[in-house]
């Protein structure tokens, strides 16, 4: 035939198989939440208003990743907590705890959360989480075991670094995992679920120590707060297990067996078509480019500032204890109140500021709270005792933990304060009254509401580098992104296009 080139083939159009799922831009929700009953199914739960496909993949991811990170951060403050209910149902007796050698067992621990965290987040750029994560969980249940059969506070210091070592490598991890697999519009009331896990962890720690005091205190010739580390690495033992299989690593390397090969496309999908592009491995260039923006700086004052604050209410069992008039049992109970009260504001927090879609107004509210709270406790004398435990309950109204789009790097630099800090604000030889750290708390509080507003006043000056996620809810991305095209780029830190 004229025209016809010998040899070629002629193309024929195959239709691609269907999915079972919906493209991902295809979201007839987005129309409905412009209805009243879409508005309220947004603020009940994100995914009431979406297609069933995409219900139920996002229902069993829920499942897995939820499951597996919720009960982690349950273990792993349940075993951050057990130190200080153990103190004040016998340890300090009968170890022969004196001056500040308390303190310096949570000193310990911070030391070896602080260097583990970086170098954790960049191996997690290497090797599997499903593998590295649950591993190191191990480890730590390992160690708590171990914790049991101290005998010296200076084996105990030992311990609580590699304790803190070990549980340095989850926090990055699990933000990495939770940003690659959720979109901005999912991520907030998953990350309040996970922030709330670990307070349940704190209450529940006070809660089995004052059962195993009264209950298991002499079993088998241990001590009752011995059975305490035993039964935490008793009940941290199956979550380490359950990770290997329910971990799936990030939807671009997930091999995981309870993922279909097209829920993994589609998982794939939902993130390209969110903006988010696969995890790269660390580079300095990349590091330069964060520590070149106001955004680290500032975030890092802040949260430095924000993270030595909450230790204030992390001693009313020393001021219990002090008073002599109740029991060991109620000693550790009483504070639990605290976490409860805090599981309460983190779960409000998060559903607010998603159905506000701001911020800083309620960062604002809490550290009004507590500096009402952190005044009472810093002038002390002529407070009602009335008051002094209210106020250490207001503690509880602190935003504990920091939005999820921020960094390990951030997240290792304010830790990396209070590892000493409360060493010099919080010896326990000035129990109960610490004087010197109430006070601290009080400057802490009022240097994180200026750092705050100086983050505002950036935000509304229209940085070249783009908003500040902290002041306003644009965007929780959690993985480190890439430049998206020669002229759009993201910020390292805050996951915004800046330009």
């Amino acid at each position: 035939m004229k025209g016809s080139r010998q040899g070629s083939i002629p193309v024929t159009s195959v239709s691609e198989p269907s999915s079972p799922f919906p493209p991902p831009g295809d979201h007839d929700h987005l129309t409905e939440r412009k209805t009243w009953s879409g508005r309220v199914k947004g603020i009940v739960w994100d995914t009431l208003e979406r297609s069933p496909e995409e219900r139920r993949f996002i229902a069993k991811i829920d499942f897995f990743i939820l499951t597996w990170a919720g009960f982690t951060y349950f273990s792993k403050n349940l075993n951050t907590n057990n130190v200080s209910n153990a103190y004040v149902s016998g340890m300090k007796e009968e170890l022969n705890v004196v001056g500040n050698q308390y303190q310096t067992f949570t000193t310990m621990w911070t030391i070896g959360y602080v260097i583990s965290q970086v170098p954790s987040q960049i191996i997690c750029t290497k090797v599997r989480l499903s593998l590295w994560c649950p591993s190191w969980e191990l480890f730590w249940v390992i160690i708590t075991f171990v914790t049991a059969a101290v005998r010296t506070p200076h084996q105990l210091y030992a311990l609580r670094f590699l304790v803190g070592l070990a549980e340095g490598t989850f926090y990055p991890a699990v933000h990495t995992v939770l940003g690659g697999w959720y979109t901005k519009e999912e991520l907030a009331k998953r990350a309040c679920i996970f922030f709330a896990s670990a307070f349940v962890g704190s209450m529940f720690s006070g809660y089995l120590q004052a059962a195993l005091y009264t209950g298991m205190n002499g079993v088998c010739g241990l001590s009752g707060w011995r059975w305490l580390f035993i039964f935490d690495g008793v009940i941290t033992f199956p979550m380490a297990i359950w990770g290997y299989y329910a971990l799936p690593d990030l939807p671009s390397n997930t091999r995981v067996r309870w993922l279909k090969p097209e829920e993994r496309e589609f998982a794939l999908a939902r993130m390209k078509h969110a903006g988010k592009q696969l995890e790269k491995p660390f580079t300095w260039r990349g590091l330069r480019r964060i520590l070149g923006r106001w955004h680290f700086w500032v975030y890092t004052t802040y949260y430095t500032f924000f993270i030595c604050s909450e230790n204030i209410g992390s001693y009313m069992n020393l001021w219990l204890k002090s008073l002599n008039r109740y029991t060991v049992a109620e000693v550790n109970t009483y504070p639990t109140v605290i976490n409860a009260i805090t599981i309460v504001t983190t779960l409000s927090y998060g559903w607010t500021s998603d159905y506000l879609q701001v911020r800083a107004p309620i960062v604002y509210f809490s550290l009004v709270v507590c500096f009402f709270a952190a005044m009472n406790l810093a002038v002390w004398d002529g407070v009602p005792f009335g008051l002094k435990w209210a106020s250490y309950y207001l503690t509880g109204f602190v935003i504990r933990s920091p939005p999820a789009s921020r960094k390990a790097q951030v997240l290792s630099s304010w830790y990396a304060f209070n590892a000493w800090i409360p060493l010099l604000t919080y010896n326990t030889t000035y129990a109960p009254r610490f004087l010197v750290g109430n006070w601290t708390t009080v400057v802490f509080i009022v240097c994180a509401a200026l750092t705050l507003t100086l983050a505002v006043l950036l935000q509304k000056t229209g940085d070249k580098h783009g908003p500040a996620s902290l002041v306003k809810n644009t965007d929780d991305e959690l993985v480190e992104r890439q430049p998206t095209s020669e002229a759009t780029r993201q910020d390292g830190l805050t996951g915004h296009e800046v330009k």
